[in-house]
């Protein structure tokens, strides 16, 4: 079983990955991205949709919606708070190397370093070319991510994250294979014993090696931003966030 495929790492690092703030600020985020993406209006694709904080999001934006995750208690917890705030959304429950729907999108997104999951580096590339078939001709594709740059220049072995309640996060950090993947090993904290430990890695990619993937996944324009907001990917950068086009 692949690391992203244990259901009990979503359901126990959920309060870390989603606290409300970062909820609640899918809001402002849906804005930034329908500018930076130049969509307006459409149909969606958010792939790893998780609890579907930014699917929301967008559908109040009018746009159709579809949201993809492999987790099923993501997607009931997505489809639980859609139907609370009476969103009608599609929710696929599916593994991103198999989704495809061709020519069916004007906009695809891939949020929070949501790419790389996998072993295979082949693997990540079929994930760029199910997304571009799955866009109509001049659809864009938004993908965020920590860039290998980004993580250079803030890298920590270790780091912590605490929550009110005093749960507490220790993440343990190493880079491999000279800079191609870093490995992961989280221990999650509660009332003063251990509740759980996962051990997992993926790759991280430069903004070249990026850029290089998704025209060989056949897009045919790549613009590299330091953030949803359109800043430029320099030493001031916080996010890898790439906007890429499916040809006419």
């Amino acid at each position: 079983m692949e690391w992203f495929e244990d259901d009990r790492f979503w359901e126990l690092t959920y309060p870390f990955m989603f606290p409300p703030d970062r909820m609640e600020k899918a809001e402002e985020e849906a804005e930034e991205i329908i500018r930076l993406a130049g969509v307006t209006h459409g149909a969606v694709l958010d792939l790893c949709c998780g609890p579907g904080r930014t699917s929301m999001a967008m559908a109040r934006r009018g746009f159709t919606v579809t949201g993809v995750d492999r987790t099923p208690m993501l997607l009931d917890t997505a489809r639980s708070l859609a139907g609370l705030h009476g969103l009608d959304i599609e929710w696929v429950l599916e593994d991103m190397r198999d989704f495809i729907r061709p020519a069916s999108f004007d906009l695809a997104l891939s949020m929070f370093t949501s790419f790389g999951y996998f072993e295979s580096h082949d693997d990540n590339l079929l994930v760029l070319r199910n997304l571009h078939d799955s866009l109509r001709p001049g659809g864009r594709l938004l993908l965020d991510t920590m860039g290998k740059e980004i993580l250079a220049s803030v890298f920590k072995p270790v780091t912590t994250e605490e929550l009110e309640d005093g749960s507490l996060l220790i993440e343990r950090h190493t880079i491999e294979h000279g800079w191609k993947r870093i490995s992961n090993d989280w221990l999650i904290i509660r009332d003063d014993r251990l509740e759980g430990r996962f051990r997992f890695g993926h790759w991280i990619y430069s903004a070249l090696e990026i850029e290089e993937m998704l025209m060989e996944a056949g897009f045919s324009f790549v613009a590299v931003h330091g953030d949803l907001d359109g800043s430029p990917y320099d030493d001031q950068a916080c996010r890898l966030v790439v906007v890429a086009a499916r040809g006419d």
